[in-house]
């Protein structure tokens, strides 16, 4: 591995950090009956921390729970690496300069996407960034999609897979990645079969010269993602490559290294009971076990915007829903562990979107909830 590697570079900074972070900071006592506080109990001792959120990504609470939440984690937990549900790509690239020392505020954002672009997440942004630049946690992405946001997957990936595959290749995957179709160039049946020849032909070709570079995992995840736009039945699913990525981010760090993954419950989940694809979180549960924790977070009701657009209510909860019983009538905000989920039962719930009815202790090991969400304010991006 070479010097520069920023997985090794980040383990070399790490382990004072660690050791003193450990012996300064503790829970107080009076802090413990709070939701997060909980939370944090509850999972400190886990390897893998999974937090949900609602599929909608835009309730700002949540993002603001869920990010104090991590901050306790990896301060007083010693947890070391979070992963988004945010493309692989412009993390790599994140990655690379972070070893280097040339890492920018910019590109983390850039890598964390539009979801969580928000005024609320500002600050912790910020704190992420400085945590990684200084080589003491490890951020990374977990999907193989291309999102708005993706710079560095726009400028890199046409030229990885034309080394390869051609300069057509470049072209059609360049054009793909900044949608410049027209007339003459239509996104059509055979500019898909195109895409994914080429993307295939390229991670194969790479392979052959080494597996698992991080040149060769881009070049894999976008051939699965041009596969399941070409043939979504046969393509592997956004929650295998997810986990695919999981495996091998983890495969580069340090043994007992402890992780937090940032995505919505319906990846969360530990079990695929009505959800038509294995949830992430299911995959991990099978491999890991008790090792996993699983978070999902949900509300009463309130307002949600998704990626800035406009605010939208959420839908009115029905009789007897998880949310309505997690709250009673006065409490603004509370935590379902395990047990208290098993002593309801099967409840309605928005924690998958719609609303479904289920044994939902089965699906975590704990669930937030808030009496009312508000909507999250997005900066303006650059």
């Amino acid at each position: 591995m070479p010097p520069t590697d920023p997985i090794r570079t980040w383990h070399a900074r790490r382990v004072l950090a660690l050791l003193a972070l450990r012996c300064l900071f503790a829970v107080p006592a009076s802090a413990q009956s709070t939701p997060e506080a909980r939370v944090v109990e509850a999972v400190c001792n886990k390897q893998i921390v999974v937090l949900g959120e609602l599929p909608s990504h835009g309730e700002a609470r949540g993002f603001q729970a869920k990010a104090r939440i991590a901050q306790r984690l990896i301060e007083r937990c010693g947890f070391d690496a979070v992963l988004f549900e945010a493309p692989i790509y412009d993390f790599i690239g994140f990655q690379q300069a972070a070893a280097q020392r040339q890492a920018t505020p910019l590109q983390l954002d850039r890598g964390i996407g539009r979801f969580w672009w928000t005024r609320e997440l500002a600050e912790w942004r910020g704190w992420l960034y400085r945590r990684a630049a200084s080589g003491t946690l490890v951020l990374g992405g977990l999907d193989d999609q291309v999102s708005a946001t993706s710079e560095y997957a726009r400028a890199t990936l046409p030229g990885l897979v034309g080394a390869s595959s051609g300069a057509e290749c470049e072209q059609a995957v360049a054009r793909n990645l900044n949608w410049r179709y027209d007339e003459a160039h239509a996104f059509d049946e055979p500019e898909r079969v195109r895409l994914h020849r080429c993307a295939r032909a390229a991670a194969d070709a790479l392979a052959s010269r080494g597996s698992g570079t991080p040149e060769q995992v881009m070049a894999e995840n976008l051939a699965g993602y041009f596969h399941r736009q070409l043939a979504p039945t046969e393509a592997r699913t956004r929650d295998e490559a997810m986990y695919r990525n999981f495996v091998w981010q983890s495969g580069r760090m340090p043994r007992g290294s402890k992780w937090i993954i940032w995505t919505a419950t319906v990846h969360a989940a530990r079990r695929q009971g009505t959800l038509t694809e294995k949830p992430l979180g299911a995959r991990l549960a099978e491999r890991w076990g008790d090792r996993v924790g699983v978070i999902g977070f949900s509300a009463l009701a309130g307002r949600s915007s998704r990626a800035g657009r406009p605010s939208e209510a959420l839908s009115e909860a029905p009789p007897g829903s998880l949310e309505a019983q997690a709250l009673g009538t006065r409490a603004a905000s509370a935590y379902l562990d395990r047990r208290a989920l098993r002593r309801i039962g099967s409840a309605p719930s928005r924690l998958f979107g719609r609303y479904t009815s289920a044994d939902w202790s089965t699906h975590f090991d704990g669930v937030v909830v808030f009496r009312e969400e508000v909507a999250p304010v997005f900066e303006p991006l650059p």
